[in-house]
């Protein structure tokens, strides 16, 4: 094969990879204008009307003695718990835990019907479940991606098949995943480039 033949068939070839990442950009930039970043983040499924937290009755000092290993604060915040008030309290680099702000007890990880009542108490529509996973592990391709481990993963049938993540230590709704979602995710890592991650 002579060398113009040869610089002739890569400049094809070059140039249809160009075109192709082009084409992407184009399609990624108009679906990105097209759409509300809200809608991408799910929260047109989300309630945000949530009850104020109740007074919590005793101290983060109370709270912080019935923790076994606690050694060195990180930080606390009071949450709502299913509708009751909780310490969420960081501790010793990065351990987590719950403490019921009304009687002190120490709360055990997130089981699957507490994380049922977490996830109705966000969502902004009725609708079945149409599956439940504990997600111990995910890939850098996941859609949970970078988020905290364990995790149920809570799937309704419902337009866009939405999935609420409610951590296992968090207490509370992590993350909402939906079809639109998940398209821009695609449509993200063509624009930018980023094939491995």
């Amino acid at each position: 094969m002579n060398k113009k033949l040869l610089l002739r068939k890569a400049h094809r070839y070059i140039a249809l990879i160009v075109s192709l990442q082009l084409l992407a950009w184009t399609i990624g930039g108009i679906w990105f204008t097209w759409n509300d970043i809200d809608d991408i983040h799910g929260d047109y499924l989300r309630n945000f009307d949530k009850p104020e937290i109740a007074q919590a009755q005793i101290s983060t000092q109370k709270a912080i003695d019935n923790i076994d290993d606690f050694k060195r604060l990180e930080s606390i915040s009071v949450i709502s718990f299913l509708k009751q008030p909780a310490y969420r309290i960081k501790y010793n680099t990065n351990k987590l835990v719950l403490v019921n702000a009304i009687t002190g007890s120490v709360i055990p990880d997130i089981t699957e019907l507490q994380a049922i009542d977490i996830a109705k108490e966000n969502t902004s529509f009725k609708a079945e479940i149409t599956s439940i996973e504990l997600v111990t592990e995910t890939s850098e391709h996941h859609e949970y991606r970078g988020k905290p481990l364990p995790a149920w993963a809570i799937t309704y049938d419902y337009p866009e098949s939405p999935t609420f993540y409610v951590s296992t230590k968090l207490g509370t709704l992590t993350s909402v995943r939906h079809t639109s979602w998940r398209i821009f995710d695609f449509l993200w890592m063509l624009h930018t480039m980023d094939y491995q991650g």
